[in-house]
């Protein structure tokens, strides 16, 4: 294998620390109070679904987010062998380091054959890791905590958290450390979940105590009676609001054709009306056509540990038939 390893990669300094400051920029100041009313209105820590996964790029000292928003660790794998092949040759100058980039990527993504399951790499000047993203909501009167009054779309070029800093000591203010302390014990609901599943969310407590906070996403829910279900959803709270108007402007006609049964002029008015209205309202309840929705704040996480960002468990890999063997 052409991996071009000779770097010692620094451990990631201040990974179980937390620089709370007196006083943070107006808009950081601003976030915090919102999290600390957030976090007394809606005071439990819920899951949110399977976790996120994606890869992270060490240079020197520093952990960068490349991208996220993968279901399992085989696709965020399938996302690095691109951007290795990318790199390797639009940036990349020196030849030895192209080959090596090129070489893993065939390996991670091969034409022919199984891809193997590897979630590190040592390339360069650069290690690669494909990385867990926790995500959790807060509930507080049986509601799902909705988007927040800071809460913005990220820009394209920020979206799926690409090159978000993996920075433990940047300034924290009051809420974000409690609220990253009180997620350092934060595990699955015990009896919701197989023993080993459990097991390794124990074992990574010891392991990756370090918690940071990233930007959220947002699910959009359909409530029937006492049942929320996952409809749609985006990184922001426009985006995800933008997702729910085009089911019924678009989507769900597509939908009917598919199935060999159009839908009728009288349909189509009565749906594009639906999300007209969708798109008019600010949210973050929507009811249209004899159905209610609502968007719902999704908060993510990651584990950091002394060598840096936690990786996938076993028990992800085992669950989409992957293994690091």
């Amino acid at each position: 294998m052409s991996e071009h390893v000779g770097m010692t990669f620094p451990l990631m300094r201040g990974y179980d620390k937390i620089n709370l400051v007196a006083e943070l920029d107006p808009v950081s100041a601003a976030r915090d109070t919102e999290l600390g009313e957030r976090m007394a209105a809606h005071p439990k820590l819920f899951p949110a679904g399977s976790p996120d996964f994606g890869f992270a790029i060490q240079t020197g000292p520093s952990w960068r987010i490349a991208t996220s928003g993968g279901s399992d660790p085989a696709g965020s794998r399938t996302a690095l062998a691109s951007h290795l092949r990318r790199t390797a040759k639009q940036q990349e100058k020196d030849p030895e380091v192209q080959r090596a980039m090129l070489a893993a990527a065939d390996r991670l993504d091969p034409e022919d054959g199984r891809p193997l399951a590897k979630d590190e790499w040592e390339i360069g000047d650069k290690r690669y890791r494909v990385i867990r993203i926790e995500k959790y909501t807060l509930i507080g009167g049986g509601v799902m905590e909705p988007p927040r009054a800071t809460d913005a779309d990220p820009p394209r070029e920020a979206q799926l958290l690409n090159d978000h800093p993996i920075d433990p000591l940047a300034p924290a203010g009051h809420w974000e450390a409690q609220m990253r302390l009180n997620l350092i014990g934060y595990q699955p609901i015990p009896g919701t979940v197989p023993d080993q599943i459990q097991a390794e969310a124990r074992h990574a407590i010891r392991t990756h105590p370090g918690v940071i906070l990233l930007p959220p996403s947002f699910t959009v829910v359909e409530i029937e009676g006492d049942a929320w279900k996952p409809f749609t959803g985006g990184e922001g709270p426009d985006q995800a609001r933008h997702h729910l108007a085009m089911h019924f402007s678009e989507d769900w006609a597509r939908f009917r054709e598919f199935q060999g049964n159009p839908p009728t002029p009288a349909e189509r008015a009565e749906w594009a009306e639906a999300a007209k209205q969708i798109e008019a309202t600010n949210g973050p309840e929507y009811a249209v056509l004899g159905r209610r929705f609502r968007i719902v704040r999704v908060s993510r996480f990651l584990r950091l540990g002394r060598d840096g960002p936690e990786g996938p468990r076993p028990s992800d890999q085992e669950r989409y038939g992957w293994n690091n063997e």
